[in-house]
């Protein structure tokens, strides 16, 4: 049995090292139209079929659905298989609500069994996260001089498509990979 455990773990291991030194995990062809950038080495890049980060591996398959992998802060990654329809993402382990009124992009719902909420302005960003274990989080990120950026208890940059804060599935699935 102890053998068999070394082996396993040596093969993840192996396939972790072999991710690693692709770069972001994603394939070759994948080009991003935005990304989130957090100084903890959080976040994500996205284009409106693909979401790839440190905590996030999602893409829409053809007919329309969205699956992959969250890695937050569970021992394992947690699958995501969900359909995204009328500003809404249903499905096993998230549910969120995406909606843009007055220039702010609200995603709001739950992801792996935690209470998330970003509202996005091209003022600040609020980041409100929770989870059984702790008692969660509530962060503002105020806009600073720099295209994108903003700044709050770490620095945070808005790339790309991003900085307009779409209410898109993409960019939802960016934050959720950013602060999960």
């Amino acid at each position: 049995m102890r053998i068999r455990t070394t082996f396993i773990s040596l093969a993840m291991l192996a396939l972790a090292c072999a991710e690693g030194a692709a770069g972001s995990g994603a394939p070759a062809d994948f080009q991003p139209t935005g990304g989130i950038r957090v100084a903890s080495g959080n976040g994500a890049r996205f284009n409106p079929t693909r979401v790839v980060g440190p905590k996030v591996q999602i893409n829409q398959r053809s007919d329309g659905t969205w699956g992959g992998m969250l890695y937050g802060n569970a021992s394992t990654p947690t699958p995501i298989d969900a359909t995204f329809q009328g500003g809404q993402f249903v499905g096993s382990n998230i549910r969120l609500t995406i909606t843009r009124e007055a220039g702010q992009t609200r995603i709001f719902g739950s992801v792996q069994d935690r209470i998330v909420r970003f509202e996005v302005s091209p003022t600040e960003i609020k980041v409100f996260t929770s989870s059984s274990a702790a008692t969660g989080r509530s962060e503002t990120y105020v806009k600073l001089a720099g295209p994108g950026e903003y700044g709050g208890p770490q620095s945070l940059t808005l790339e790309g498509e991003a900085q307009q804060m779409p209410p898109t599935p993409a960019f939802a699935l960016a934050m959720v990979g950013a602060f999960i």
